[in-house]
């Protein structure tokens, strides 16, 4: 073998000198020698990966017959071997049992992602001297590690950790090659083509190629998981045993393995799975997941974990955490599942004299079953599995263990129904409750179980007669079955926890159109309704309709919380309030994005790992035609994680200590609120009521690309877009379309230096924005178009504000972009004139508010009314008294009630607003230092000691006071922001002033803020 070799290293030697030799100048010399050492036993059949995506593959593969055994990636010789294994390209190699990845020269060997061996060289090599020098000692040991390696693949698996990256690998590959394999296939009758088709007629009908693929995937992968989980036989795992575990309950699923272990199988798939077998059949799963969990991964302070289910998320990190993310996929602790269960119990019990609550077996007039319960989005089983448990656990515990076979069959599985989109899930739960079932006594499932495979916001397509067999059967046959769910069932019970999602992929679901309209008729007058697009909104609306139809029931969900206040939900609360007789919301907060704190200002966790703050919703119906609007009850629980679960594991809905609200006009928010306060607070006129155009600011969704701190930089980086070819553009600036935006059509515009405008981007941070609806998402154009003359101002303010206190207010004299004034959600500018086409401006100004004033106070200026307006805006005592009501809608400000108090206030917001633009060159001096000379580059994230900031080890900004450095303005810190933004810049001597302006335009804001006070308590 060692002939090969310096065969190999001789042909390098001579092709390394010239520099126009590529890494696809070597591969021949590369081949011969695979085939050489190979062929040694018997193995010289080298092929490449053609079906896998292109530049998502290894480039050799090593066959045994039709086997693969060796993997191999090659790179470039000079290559940075390193760079690579710590890329995230790394990833994708823990879906390959053996895979080798070499600069031609170097050998780094990889068994399930992990480090076989030591690197081998087989020679160094000099960039500079284009020379290569051979280590001819390595040449056979090489040779036999290479044979030894692809020979042996047998070691265990030895973490939880180390399984879902495998995983994960494998599953990319399965989805990546029939991603291609559909592709290219679509107009043959294969097994997958008639797969993909039947599902997208039957059950998922926007579904595409790259979600079936996503869906085939990830349902084979998890489902030979799961049942390996279950499997006591460790020594030995295949398609063929998995698909004995499969329990009688889902037809569907039996069809799918069968089609895994059947002769139809894909040739190209089976080597894959197999191999994914292979690393199962050495692995202890169920020990795996015991020892993944008790070293902290999961859900921290979970108590009782169900390791499948739980690590079905872990999973989805490593196959496509982005997914995991669109889909909302995060499973729900116990102790939220057991309080909302254990709630819906007592509520059945004590509200509808049912005495065996969620167990009751009580039938309505037409013999049906009165309890009927959905969780329609049933995910993984988990509210489905604890109801199992809770009524098993009665059985067990009064000794009527013997009864419970009948009892399921008959008084339960009939009354037991789940929905689920995603096939992963599906799989994951029917497997999970089948088992389940087992370890009870009950095994002979005369029916299955009733979770289904459906969108439960999509109507299921009306079924005509088909000939259809085995797997394309059941997929019909489901799909009947969850329509008879959706319109006939008499559904009581509506318990889960549906997926979060502000970009809902159903679209077409339109039932809460009805949460769109104002509490007393009408469309809803909101420019921007987007929230309540969002699906939990869709799935609160669908449980309501399916109550509504039945007549009385209970509606019991966790869902993100922003319904509980936020004033674009109003009509949606109200319609609730109409519908039921009893709302009981238990606010868990942990809203990251809210920055929450405890009342008492300790931490306050969410009981998700998510930013977005949870509720409970409980609503109650019952059978009444009372026109009453519903009681509505209020808790709040704040804190750490693990105190909220031990709250809710020793308490139920009797036992909370509930505080009954009264929603009112104009919003019917469901919080408790000092109503004397909030009476004199709702006397002052509204910002967006004063000023009737504004709008919220620019969003680019693509800031570093049309927006840039240097003119010139930005006009040369359009102009390049646009010279260059489109599939250049596209890969050098990375860009892709959105629903609103196209690059085709970016692409094609006329460049015009005109566009370029100034952008107010950032508290005193002024940018340049290449202005053009081709570029941008939304221009905001109708309104910003009045900001694009000198000479105006406009107010930044924002409708709602997730930040601790309220700071959201500043000032602009061009346009901006959203983010400007409220750093957690967006700001809205309301312009002072408005710029008409004879070049003339007219306020913007409400007649009715502004003569209302002017009979108070006297004739007055609209720059003068902006003035007093700014000043409020920047009272610490206003924004104190009125914090809640500020963080929740536009403000409210309070009229003037005398001349001299008015003026006073907007001479001070006159200067404010001065300071704020910059517009003080002349008025303040410098009150910090810049001493020592150096580089001027912010090479770290700015530090603050003793007085001084520091851009880089040796030069600093002297005696800023700290309490400007900690200064916030619409979420933000800009003594600090300004300079993190700018990390890595060479800052220029207009940049050094700038920044010793900031400094001196918020210590005068302070002084200012403080002189405002004054005024505005006496």
């Amino acid at each position: 073998m060692k002939n090969f070799l310096e065969d190999y290293v001789k042909s390098i030697t001579l092709k390394f000198p010239h520099l126009e030799t590529s890494e696809m100048g070597y591969r021949t010399d590369f081949e011969i020698l695979l085939k050489g050492i190979f062929g040694t036993i018997g193995m010289d059949r080298i092929g490449h990966d053609t079906r896998a995506e292109k530049g998502n593959k290894p480039d050799f593969i090593v066959y045994n017959k039709e086997i693969p055994i060796l993997y191999i990636e090659t790179k470039n010789i000079g290559t940075p071997l390193d760079k690579i294994e710590n890329s995230n390209q790394m990833t994708r190699y823990f879906g390959y049992a053996n895979l080798v990845l070499t600069d031609y020269l170097e050998f780094r060997l990889y068994r399930n992602g992990i480090r076989y061996c030591d690197p081998i060289k087989i020679a160094n090599y000099d960039v500079k001297d284009r020379s290569i020098e051979p280590l001819e000692n390595n040449y056979d040991y090489l040779a036999q590690t290479l044979l030894d390696f692809s020979q042996s693949h047998k070691e265990p698996i030895r973490s939880g950790t180390h399984l879902s990256k495998i995983m994960g690998g494998k599953a990319q590959r399965i989805r990546d090659n029939i991603r291609l394999f559909l592709a290219n296939e679509i107009d043959n009758n294969t097994d997958l083509v008639r797969l993909y088709k039947t599902l997208k007629k039957l059950l998922v009908h926007d579904l595409t190629i790259e979600t079936f693929s996503d869906m085939y995937a990830q349902t084979l992968v998890y489902g030979l998981f799961v049942a390996r989980y279950h499997d006591k036989s460790l020594g030995n795992f295949s398609r063929q045993e998995a698909r004995e575990l499969i329990p009688n309950s889902n037809p569907l699923l039996r069809h799918f393995f069968d089609h895994i272990v059947g002769a139809d199988f894909d040739k190209r798939l089976k080597y894959i799975v197999d191999e994914l077998c292979e690393v199962f059949s050495h692995a202890d799963v169920a020990k795996l997941m015991e020892e993944y969990f008790k070293n902290g991964h999961g859900l921290v302070d979970q108590e009782g974990p169900d390791p499948v289910i739980h690590f079905y998320e872990d999973f989805l990190k490593e196959y496509d955490p982005e997914l995991r993310k669109r889909m909302g996929a995060y499973y729900t602790p116990q102790p939220v599942v057991q309080f909302i269960i254990k709630s819906v119990d007592e509520v059945l019990k004590t509200g509808y004299s049912l005495a065996d609550g969620i167990a009751d077996t009580a039938k309505n007039d037409n013999s049906t079953h009165r309890v009927q319960i959905l969780d329609p989005a049933s995910g993984t089983g988990t509210f489905i599995s604890a109801i199992i448990d809770n009524i098993y656990a009665r059985f067990k515990k009064s000794g009527q263990e013997g009864r419970w076979p009948t009892y399921v069959h008959r008084e339960l599985l009939p009354r037991l129904h789940g929905f689920e989109l995603m096939m992963a899930p599906y799989t994951i739960a029917h497997l999970k409750l089948g088992i389940a079932f087992r370890k009870t006594g009950f095994w002979d499932f005369h029916r299955r179980l009733g979770i289904y495979l459906t969108n439960s916001l999509e109507e299921s397509t009306k079924q005509t007669d088909m000939f259809a067999f085995g797997l394309a059967e059941s997929i019909a046959d489901e799909s009947k079955e969850a329509s008879v769910i959706k319109n006939k069932t008499p559904i009581m019970v509506v318990v889960g926890n549906p997926p979060y999602s502000g970009e809902s992929s159903n679209k077409q679901y339109k039932g809460h159109d009805v949460y769109k309209k104002e509490p007393e008729g009408g469309k809803l007058q909101e420019r921007n309704s987007k929230w309540l697009n969002d699906d939990y909104v869709k799935f609160i609306r669908l449980a309501e309709s399916m109550i509504e139809k039945t007549g009385e029931g209970v509606l019991a969900m966790i869902t993100a919380h922003g319904y509980i206040d936020n004033p674009t939900f109003r009509g949606m609360r109200y319609h609730l309030m109409k519908t039921f007789d009893q709302l009981y919301v238990l606010d868990l907060h942990g809203n990251a994005n809210k920055k929450e704190r405890a009342p008492d200002g300790s931490e306050d966790q969410n009981v998700f790992n998510i930013k977005t703050g949870v509720a409970i919703l409980i609503g109650v119906k019952k059978h009444s035609q009372s026109k009453e609007l519903a009681e509505v009850f209020h808790a709040d629980l704040y804190g750490k994680r693990a105190y909220k679960f031990q709250f809710l594991n020793k308490h139920i809905l009797s036992t909370v200590k509930w505080a009954k609200i009264s929603p009112s006009k104009p919003n019917y928010e469901w919080v408790a609120r000092d109503d004397s306060l909030y009476n004199e607070y709702s006397k002052g006129f509204s910002i967006n009521e004063l000023f009737p155009v504004s709008s919220v600011g620019i969003v680019t969704s693509r800031d570093d690309f049309v927006i840039d701190m240097d003119r010139e930089v930005l006009s040369k980086r359009i102009q390049d877009f646009l010279n260059i070819s489109l599939q250049d553009a596209k890969a050098k600036y990375k860009l892709r379309d959105t629903l609103k935006w196209k690059i085709e059509i970016a692409h094609n515009h006329q460049y015009n230096d005109a566009y370029i405008a100034k952008i107010n981007y950032r508290p005193f941070d002024t940018r340049y924005i290449y202005y053009h609806d081709d570029l941008i998402e939304r221009s905001r154009k109708s309104v910003m178009a009045h900001l694009l003359h000198e000479g105006n101002i406009g107010i930044v303010t924002a409708r709602s504000n997730k930040n601790p206190t309220a700071d959201h207010f500043f000032i602009t004299n061009c346009i901006t972009e959203a983010k400007l004034g409220e750093s957690s959600t967006q700001s809205a500018v309301f312009p002072l004139f408005l710029h008409d086409q004879n070049n003339q401006f007219t306020p913007n100004l409400n007649e009715d508010i502004f003569r209302k004033i002017e009979s108070t106070i006297g004739e007055t200026l609209p720059r003068q009314l902006s003035d007093y307006i700014y000043a409020i805006l920047y009272s610490n005592s206003y924004r104190q008294k009125y914090n809640r009501f500020l963080k929740g809608d536009f403000p409210r400000i309070t009229y003037p009630n005398n001349t001299a108090t008015y003026q006073k206030l907007a001479d001070l917001g006159l200067k404010l607003q001065k300071l704020h633009l910059m517009d003080f060159s002349n008025e303040a001096e410098y009150i910090t230092t810049y001493s020592v000379q150096g580089t001027d580059t912010i090479e770290q994230v700015p530090s603050y000691t003793n007085g001084n900031v520091y851009v880089n080890k040796s030069q600093y900004f002297g005696n800023v006071p700290e309490i400007v450095w900690d200064f916030y303005i619409g979420g933000y810190q800009p003594a600090q922001k300004w300079l993190k933004d700018r990390k890595g810049r060479k800052l220029n001597n207009e940049d050094i002033e700038h920044y010793q302006k900031i400094i001196v335009a918020i210590n005068e804001t302070i002084k200012i803020m403080k002189q405002i006070d004054q005024i505005v308590d006496q």
